[in-house]
This record gives structure tokens, C-alpha cells and sequence, in this order.
């Protein structure tokens, strides 16, 4: 059975889009069961029944509130309805007030708290007197909300629903973590730890009862029956899917990996393709490194754009500027994907290429605001967008020599942005049942990117110096992200056939001379040592290594703390140290100033603490250079703030052998002196930076 989502809105992606259309069923089967199994063992009528049966009072109640003319009237309907449909969802009907710590009181018309008394979940009535169907966020409230008999003083604000849940609600020191509004025409459900980006799931109760459709009744009641939410034991559903959707995320990042790999093949071939043609480069194994190197940063241009644009809230893409996203954005190019190319022009064509090219060279360059600067994320005016400079080594131009005078046909780069855009199959079984989703970038983290990154840095390009069949080891399942083992004909029958790898429809796994191949061989692996930590890993450890150093500390301490990773790869642990340091600082910060941050601003505040940390104490080396690139733009990434600036890594991270230590021209002279160096402490000295444009002083 397809769920119908008909009539329940995933907002700003409260689980991502491929999670609810491919895995989401698989992962309610146990609680449909169950329900099934009560009604046939108990006679229990499950709650999507109920449901169903209360369709026709419903449009009753639904039309005498459309009628009715005052507040009172209308709520009395409203809630006619509401004292059916709660049960159904196993929540009492029961309204009361809740004092909130400012001393104002807010009216719930039912709570969960947990075993200790903090509160776990409030349902909160939302009354729409304008008969047009808002959204329970922007409803007010009104005196007559309130229970009567209640002793407390009420102030009625005009402050939405919305304002009051950021600033009053989820501002308090012990919050609820789950809300759910409800109107006659909308239920949302809020999370807590979602509600900084908007993502709700939003339920439209006039387009439920209408259609009836089983399956939308199902995930409806299953999302919000108190047991998914707040059961009495255990860990909650909706906790599950949660962690099945992250799981999820990272089954993506595994995705990408093969689409990565797969993509810089195709980048390679094509690129010798072009240069055989033009003559313009010497066919030997330096070229092979070299296309190597630049077909990887090309990827992870993709890569960024990809997940940049995909984040609207971190400021940076002005995706919601019409001009930018129709005219530029590499997310219309990913519609291109599903285009058919079937004339000699459209597969040979180079507008996708030309259309990249132009994308690239404005990140790296920024728009022109020669009149005046506007911070990034500024809204367009008049088809008119604002994109500061992002002038990492990553984008600029001058790494890409050999991809710069090499035109990629439309048929090769819309099969890369197919494998960039699609998850990829599981198994040829599956290939046929399974509908290939599309990838939610704005899902995946950081760390799920660093492991993307990360995965591919110990791979090598190169090109068969004859014709060469692909083997494995026997019994084996063939991995193209693991070792490969390559042979050539001669040798081929040597091998069983359960040695030989073959392609999808049943040929040898079969290499033309000449043909560029990028895969992990021999001991690249053990050579390069590039192995990405996990994220569990990386803060346990940032976690209990910081413990010690922040006893007793204020908060402008932790703006003096100077973080250095010898081997840094792609910043993971970079990244989790100023992600930890930020949350320390805001919670001393808090309470040394005895206020509180409005749960709104609170990632605003975050992120300008973590941009000041990654751009002034921030410091790291690693031996591989794509890594120090692919450092510098997950930093920025995980920092980034509508309204900030693109900070410049060139003088914190650098490519070279952390194991030599520094050179002696950084340290002040007088330190290095004899007479000095009988104290060992002079090795803690730090040494002196200087910013570009600034000469070093003579004693220096």
C-alpha cells in the first residue's frame, strides 16, 4: 500500500520527502499491526476508524462555526468537535491555564507532564474568527479561551500563536517538548528541537475528512496518538522515526559516495575525450593525477551548491530571489534531470556546462555592488540578487586548469546530476519495486558531508595503460567504494567465474586501453590513513576533552580558547569543538547576564559565537591538500548567518606535516635566544599572526 499524503503537509521537511514516500510505511507497520490486532482480538476499534466515523459531524460542526458570529459562538462549536477527536488520539479534553515564567498565563486544553513535573507535551487551541482557514500560528487568543473559574490574572495580547511559542513558551527554563495546535480546520504538530526552522507537520482536517482515504488516516492517527508521542514506557514513536530518518540521512551520504565516484569517471573520460581531440595535453600518468584532483574539487563544487541551496535559512544562496533561482540556481538544472534528450543537439549541447560555469565563476567572484555592499541573504529587489565573494580555494578557477579548457556535453553532466540528485537502488531486486527518491540535501549535516568528503580522498585516478577486467575475491560481493583489483586479458582465465565482476547486464566488468578509472587500490587506504571519524565519536571525545579545560571558566574565557587539529581532514573535529564551545559560552553567557535568549533568536546567537570562534581561534594542518579545501568550506558551512561575512581560512588552515612544528620565522626572536631557552615553557608561546597586507616586525 502508497501512502497517501494528501491533506498532511511536511513543512520546511519535519522528516525529509524521501523518508515519508519510501520508508515511512515500512516503519509504521508495527503500530498498524497492533491496531489490527486489537480490533480482531478485542473488538478495539483502531483509531483511524473512529475517525473516519466522525467525518459527517465534522462538516456539521465545521459549517455552524462558518455561520456563527461572535468568538463564543464560534469556539463553542469548535470545540464540540475537539472533545470527540482528542479521545480518538488518547488525550483528555481538559482545559486549564499554564503560568509562565514571565507571570503571564497561557490556556492549554490539555498537558502531559513527565514523571519529575516538567511538562511533555501542551495542546493548544487556536481560534480562527476570520473564517478564511489561517493557520492556527497566526490565531490569537481571546478571553473567552480561558476557563472561567480561573483565579489568575489574564492579559490578552495580540501577539500570535506563533510569537507566543518562540518568545514565551519555549523560552522558559524547563519547556514542553511537544505542542499541538488545533483549530476546526488545522492541526500542527511542534517539536521543540525543530521549531528554530519552522519544520512542522501540518495536518488540513477539512481535506482529511473529505477524501477519507484510508492510508492518510492511518499516518495521521499514527503521528499523533499520544502513544507516538508521549507514551507512558519507552522510547516514543516518533523518537523512532526520527532516528530511522537520520539513519535514513546517512544511508544518503552512503548514496553520494557511489554517486561521486561514479560522476568523477564520467568528468574523467570526458575530459580526456575533449583534450584527445583537442591535443592540447600529453597523455601521461601526471595527467591522471592532476584530472584527478581537479574532477574531485568539480564534484564538490556540485556538492556544496547542492546543500547551500538547499539551506535557505543559513543566508547565503538567495534561492527565493526568482531571478537567481530561475536564471542560475543549480536546483532548475536539477529538474533538467528528468528531461528526455533525444536529439542530436540536446545530447551534444553544452548548456549545462555553460550554465555550471557561469554558477561557479559567480560564488567565487560574488555579484558586483560596486555602489554599495549588502550582506548576503539580502532580498532581491526588482530581479535583482546579492551574492558576496566566496573566494575558497575550492571555487577558484586557477585549481581547474585542465577542467577549464574542457566543454562537458548536456548527455554526461545530466547523468551526474541524475546520480546527485536520486538515491541509488539497493539491489537489482529492489530496483524494480523501489522508486528511486530524491535526495534531501537540507538533510544531511555537516558530518554527513565530511563523510562524503572524506570517503573518496584516499582514491586515486588512472588511466589503463592496456585493456583491463575487474576481479574479486571469491564468494565476495562486489563493492566499487572498496579495493579494487584489476588484470589483463591474458590473465583473465586464471580466474573463476566467481572471481570475475560483472556489469548489470551480465558483461565482464571490461576497461579500454586508455580508459580513466578512479577507484581505491592496494593500500591507498593504509597510505593516505584517511579514515572519517564518526559523529558519535567526534563528540564523545571534543566532549570529555573540554570538559576539564571549562570548569570554573567565565564566558569570554571560552573566546580566548585556541583550538588546533594537527590532522584535520575535512574539520570534523573542528566543526564539534566550536559547536560545543558556542552552546558553553551562550549557557554561561545566559547566566552571568541573568537573561534568557527568545528561543527564536537562539540560533542566530549561536551562530555568530561558532563564526567567531572558527574565524579567529580556529587552527589546522593536514598533508592532503583537497582535504585543507574541503576544511575550509565545511567550517564556513557549519558558521554561516544571514548577514554575516565569508571569512578568509588562509592563514589558520594549511596544507604541510604538522609533525615538523613550526618554523622559527613565527616566533619573536628574544624567544628563540639562548638565554632564553633554558625555561621549557617558551614552546607555549603562540606564535605571532600576521594578517595579510601587514609587514612581520623587524625583531620577528
Amino acid at each position: 500500500m502508497t501512502i497517501d499524503f494528501t491533506g498532511i503537509i511536511n513543512e520546511n521537511e519535519f522528516y525529509s520527502h524521501h523518508y515519508l514516500s519510501a520508508i515511512l510505511e515500512s516503519d509504521l507497520k508495527n503500530v498498524l499491526k497492533e491496531w489490527k490486532d486489537a480490533e480482531k482480538d478485542k473488538d478495539i476499534k483502531p483509531p483511524y476508524a473512529e475517525l473516519k466515523g466522525i467525518s459527517k459531524e465534522y462538516f456539521n460542526l465545521y459549517s455552524l462555526k462558518k455561520k456563527a458570529r461572535t468568538p463564543e459562538e464560534k469556539l463553542l462549536f469548535q470545540r464540540q468537535f475537539i472533545q470527540k477527536l482528542l479521545p480518538i488520539f488518547g488525550f483528555e479534553f481538559k482545559p486549564e491555564i499554564k503560568e509562565l515564567e514571565d507571570g503571564a498565563v497561557i490556556p492549554v486544553i490539555s498537558a502531559i507532564s513527565k514523571q519529575s513535573g516538567a511538562p511533555e507535551l501542551w495542546i493548544i487551541e487556536g481560534l480562527d474568527i476570520s473564517n478564511d482557514d489561517i493557520s492556527p500560528l497566526e490565531n490569537k487568543l481571546f478571553p473567552c479561551q480561558f476557563p472561567k473559574d480561573s483565579d489568575s490574572k489574564v492579559t490578552v495580547t495580540d501577539e500570535s500563536l506563533s510569537t507566543l511559542i518562540s518568545r514565551q513558551i519555549f523560552s522558559m527554563s524547563e519547556p514542553p517538548r511537544w505542542i499541538v495546535l488545533i483549530s476546526l480546520s488545522q492541526i500542527l504538530l511542534i517539536d521543540r528541537t525543530k521549531w528554530n526552522q519552522k519544520r512542522t507537520m501540518r495536518f488540513d482536517l477539512y481535506e482529511i475528512f473529505s477524501r477519507k482515504e484510508l492510508s492518510t488516516l492511518q499516518v495521521f492517527c499514527a503521528l499523533l496518538h499520544r502513544k507516538s508521542i508521549c507514551p507512558k514506557q519507552g522510547l516514543s514513536l516518533l523518537d523512532n522515526l526520527d532516528e530511522n530518518s537520520h539513519k535514513h540521512a546517512f544511508s544518503v551520504s552512503e548514496d553520494l559516495k557511489y554517486a561521486l565516484r561514479q560522476s568523477i569517471e564520467l568528468l574523467g573520460n570526458e575530459a580526456i575525450s575533449w583534450l584527445k581531440e583537442k591535443k592540447t595535453r600529453v597523455y601521461d600518468r601526471n595527467l591522471a593525477e592532476d584530472l584527478t584532483n581537479e574532477c574531485l574539487r568539480y564534484m564538490y563544487r556540485l556538492l556544496f551548491i547542492f546543500y547551500i541551496e538547499a539551506r535557505p535559512e543559513l543566508g547565503y544562496a538567495p534561492i527565493k530571489s526568482p531571478a537567481y533561482r530561475k536564471g542560475y540556481s543549480l536546483e532548475t538544472l536539477r529538474d533538467i534531470e528528468m528531461v528526455q534528450l533525444t536529439t542530436q543537439e540536446s545530447l551534444n549541447g553544452y548548456f549545462i556546462h555553460e550554465s555550471l560555469t557561469i554558477l561557479f565563476e559567480l560564488i567565487y567572484h560574488g555579484t558586483p555592488n560596486k555602489s554599495h555592499e549588502l550582506p548576503f541573504g539580502s532580498k532581491s529587489l526588482f530581479n535583482i540578487f546579492s551574492l558576496s565573494p566566496l573566494q575558497s580555494h575550492l571555487f577558484d578557477p586557477d585549481r581547474t586548469k585542465i577542467l577549464n579548457s574542457v566543454k562537458f556535453k548536456n548527455s554526461v553532466l545530466q547523468k551526474i546530476i541524475k546520480k546527485m540528485s536520486l538515491s541509488r537502488p539497493k539491489s537489482m531486486k529492489a530496483r524494480s519495486k523501489v522508486r528511486r527518491g530524491r535526495i534531501s540535501y537540507a538533510q544531511l549535516g555537516i558530518n554527513q558531508l565530511g563523510a562524503v568528503y572524506e570517503a573518496l580522498l584516499s582514491y586515486r585516478g588512472f588511466f589503463a595503460e592496456n585493456t583491463l577486467y575487474e576481479v574479486k575475491k571469491a564468494k565476495d560481493t562486489h563493492n566499487e567504494l572498496e579495493t579494487a583489483y584489476f588484470v589483463q586479458e591474458d590473465d583473465l582465465k586464471k580466474y573463476t567465474e566467481d572471481e570475475k565482476v560483472f556489469n548489470k547486464d551480465g558483461t565482464l566488468a571490461k576497461y579500454h586501453k586508455g580508459t580513466f578509472i578512479y577507484r581505491l587500490a592496494g593500500r591507498d587506504r593504509e597510505k593516505s590513513a584517511s579514515y572519517y571519524t564518526p559523529e558519535v565519536l567526534t563528540q564523545c571525545l571534543v566532549k570529555y576533552a573540554l570538559k576539564e579545560l571549562l570548569k570554573n571558566k567565565k564566558a569570554d574565557d571560552i573566546l580566548n580558547l585556541f583550538i588546533c587539529e594537527p590532522a584535520m581532514g575535512s574539520a570534523a573535529f573542528l566543526n564539534e569543538a566550536i559547536n560545543q564551545l558556542a552552546e558553553k559560552y551562550l549557557q554561561i553567557k545566559q547566566k552571568e547576564l541573568n537573561q534568557i535568549i527568545p528561543h527564536e533568536g537562539y540560533v542566530l546567537e549561536k551562530q555568530k559565537v561558532k563564526m567567531f570562534l572558527a574565524d579567529n581561534n580556529v587552527f589546522g594542518i593536514d598533508l592532503n591538500p583537497t582535504a585543507v579545501e574541503l576544511a575550509e568550506v565545511s567550517l564556513w558551512l557549519n558558521t554561516i548567518h544571514e548577514g554575516a561575512y565569508v571569512p578568509w581560512f588562509g592563514m589558520q588552515l594549511v596544507c604541510g606535516n604538522s609533525l615538523i612544528g613550526a618554523r622559527k620565522q613565527v616566533f619573536d626572536s628574544l624567544l628563540l635566544k639562548k638565554s632564553c631557552r633554558t625555561d621549557p615553557l617558551w614552546l607555549d608561546e603562540i606564535p605571532t599572526r600576521v594578517h595579510p597586507g601587514k609587514k612581520r616586525a623587524e625583531n620577528q
